[in-house]
């Protein structure tokens, strides 16, 4: 359903992400653990283009979400032995394949084979070619794909029920009508039928937090993307936010949850990553990922939080 492939992503000088690939599968729980600072959350939020991906491709549901990345489509980009030899020499052997980037290629084949193999064009068309075959509207992409935040952004001059009605109607997905109903019943599936004429600034941390998932699940989502959702929590108000969570995976909801709550990774996920330094360094199912770690950066990691 997901396939991020080969993502990197700079602040400035900073590398958080360095060559990250991973697929999702339709139906999957994928949790995510790892170290502050391991690139954790900027890796879920370049699933949606939140944060946008230095080099890399996104793709979702076979539509591309990123420009394309010439250095993941060779088949394109070598267009003869000439062009062949020379992108070896100079980008396969101990060059840093970040590098390669459209532009880049472009330059090396205007200067050194344009003049004598005039492949500058083919090269230029085949890469437009790919790039409109495949390339979808990412706010369309986005609808399909849900966001809850850590510290859930709701909107605080709005009362409950107009946060959860403002994106489907604005959006023309729904009538007012049918929101304010779809609304109710989800906010009556989550204990808070009460609420709805209530602002934020009134609610606990565990409210706000299962109000922006049932906020959520308003756009009918494909997936929803979890941003470490009960991190903010006082420890009594995340067993109610993991609770609704846990419903939504029983339900077949595909799920990519960033969190440090071990129980749930065990309990809920059908599959766990550990990242850290940029790099997923290790992932497995739950039990092989708790009771036989190979990577000795996760076995330190999992000796200090269980």
């Amino acid at each position: 359903m997901i396939n991020v492939n080969n993502i990197y992503k700079k602040f400035g000088d900073l590398s958080v992400l360095n060559g990250v690939s991973c697929k999702i599968e339709r139906g999957e729980k994928v949790v995510i653990v790892g170290p502050s600072g391991g690139g954790k959350s900027t890796f879920l939020r370049c699933m949606n283009l939140l944060e946008f991906p230095t080099y890399g491709e996104v793709w979702l549901d076979d539509g591309l979400l990123t420009p394309i990345d010439p250095y993941l489509h060779r088949d394109i980009i070598v267009l003869s032995n000439t062009f062949k030899k020379m992108f070896d020499e100079r980008f396969t052997d101990g060059v840093d394949r970040e590098l390669l980037t459209e532009e880049i290629i472009a330059e090396i084949k205007h200067k050194d084979l344009l003049k004598e193999h005039g492949e500058g064009k083919d090269y230029r068309s085949a890469i437009k070619k790919l790039y409109k075959e495949n390339l979808v509207d990412i706010n369309q992409a986005r609808a399909k794909m849900g966001m809850v935040f850590q510290h859930f952004n709701l909107f605080n001059n709005m009362k409950v029920i107009d946060n959860m009605i403002f994106a489907p109607v604005k959006l023309k997905k729904l009538s007012k009508e049918e929101a304010i109903a779809k609304a109710r019943a989800l906010l009556a599936r989550v204990g808070l039928a009460d609420k709805e004429n209530a602002y934020p600034s009134t609610l606990s941390g565990g409210q706000k937090q299962r109000i922006a998932i049932v906020r959520a699940l308003m756009m009918n989502p494909e997936v929803i993307l979890f941003d470490e959702p009960t991190s903010a929590l006082d420890p009594e108000m995340v067993g109610e936010v993991l609770s609704v969570m846990k419903d939504l995976a029983k339900e077949g909801m595909t799920m990519v949850v960033v969190t440090h709550e071990m129980g749930f990774a065990k309990e809920v996920a059908t599959r766990v990553i550990f990242m850290d330094e940029g790099l997923i360094k290790e992932e497995n199912t739950p039990e092989e990922f708790f009771n036989n770690p190979q990577n000795p950066r996760l076995k330190e990691f999992l000796s200090k939080v269980l």
